[in-house]
C-alpha cells in the first residue's frame, strides 16, 4: 500500500488462523458471515454491521469458521491524522462497535475515491463522538467542502494561499494536509482536474453542432491561453489537444460503424 493511498477491499478470510501486524490503521466492517478477531489479546466477533478497528502496530489474529464477507479499509496513519479520524482507532474502541445502519448502507465500495472514503470516515468519527457525549470537532481540513468548489470554478486562477484561507489554515499546513489526504500537491490535483474537463470539452459539441475552439477550452479549464493548454496537454498525453480530439472522433466513428455491421 502506498504511504498516501488508502485501500478499500472486500476480503474473505479462510478457516485457519492468520496473524498479522502492519504500520497502517485498518478498519473491518462485517457484511456477511463472521470472523473471529483477536487484537492485542482482546477478542471480537466481526459479524454484519460490526466495525472492528485494528490500530497500527497491533499484532492481531483472524479465524473464520465459515463463509464470510468483510469490507476492509487499510488507511495510512498520516492520512487518518490529516483527516482527523484517528479517534476511530483509540484503544477503548478496540473491542469494536456496531455502526449505525445508515453508515453501514453508505460504506464505501472497493474502487470508491478518496473523497467518498474521507466523507464516510468523518461521518463515522462524528457518530462515535456524539455517542460518547463529545462535542463534534471542527474539521481539521475543510477539503471535503472545498474540492467541489474547485471543480466548479476551474477557470479561476487558484493559488495555494487562497485555498488555504478558505480552509482557515496556513499555506504550509494546508499543502501538507492536502497531500496527505489526496496523495498529490494542490497544483498537481488541479492540473489533473483541468485536463479531465478539457478532455470532456474536446469531444463536446456546442448547440450549433460545432466543436469548441481550443482557445475557449483552454480558458474554461483555467489555462492561461491555448499555447499553455497545448503544452500541458501534450506533457500529459504525448499528443496535442487537436490530435487527441481527432483520435477520439475516429474511435467514436469506428465504434458506431461496428454497431451497424
Amino acid at each position: 500500500m502506498s504511504a498516501h493511498a488508502p485501500l478499500i477491499e472486500c476480503r474473505h478470510y479462510p478457516d485457519r488462523v492468520l496473524s498479522d501486524r502492519h504500520d497502517f490503521q485498518q478498519l473491518l466492517l462485517g457484511r456477511g458471515g463472521m470472523v473471529e478477531l483477536d487484537v492485542g489479546g482482546r477478542g471480537l466477533r466481526v459479524g454484519p454491521g460490526v466495525l472492528a478497528p485494528v490500530p497500527s502496530g497491533e499484532t492481531h489474529h483472524y479465524l473464520a469458521p465459515g463463509a464470510n464477507d468483510i469490507l476492509v479499509l487499510d488507511l495510512p496513519v498520516a492520512w487518518c491524522q490529516a483527516l482527523g479520524v484517528e479517534g476511530i482507532f483509540e484503544n477503548e474502541r478496540a473491542r469494536g462497535y456496531r455502526a449505525p445502519a445508515s453508515l453501514v448502507e453508505a460504506a464505501p465500495a472497493p474502487g470508491a475515491g478518496v473523497e467518498a472514503l474521507a466523507r464516510w470516515l468523518s461521518r463515522l468519527q462524528h457518530a462515535l463522538d456524539e455517542g460518547r457525549g463529545r462535542p463534534l470537532p471542527a474539521p481539521r481540513l475543510r477539503l471535503l467542502q472545498l474540492l467541489p468548489r474547485l471543480r466548479g470554478e476551474l477557470a479561476h486562477p487558484w493559488r495555494v494561499k487562497e485555498m488555504a484561507a478558505l480552509c482557515h489554515l496556513s499555506e504550509a499546513v494546508f499543502a501538507r494536509q492536502f497531500r496527505e489526504l489526496l496523495g498529490v500537491p494542490p497544483a498537481v490535483w488541479l492540473r489533473r482536474e483541468r485536463l479531465a474537463l478539457a478532455r470532456q470539452l474536446l469531444v463536446t459539441r456546442t448547440r450549433s453542432g460545432s466543436a469548441m475552439a481550443l482557445s475557449e477550452v483552454a480558458l474554461v479549464c483555467g489555462f492561461h491561453d491555448a499555447a499553455h493548454f497545448s503544452r500541458v496537454f501534450r506533457e500529459a498525453h504525448d499528443v496535442s489537444p487537436g490530435a487527441w480530439r481527432r483520435q477520439a472522433a475516429t474511435a467514436t466513428h469506428n465504434r458506431s460503424e461496428s454497431y451497424k455491421t
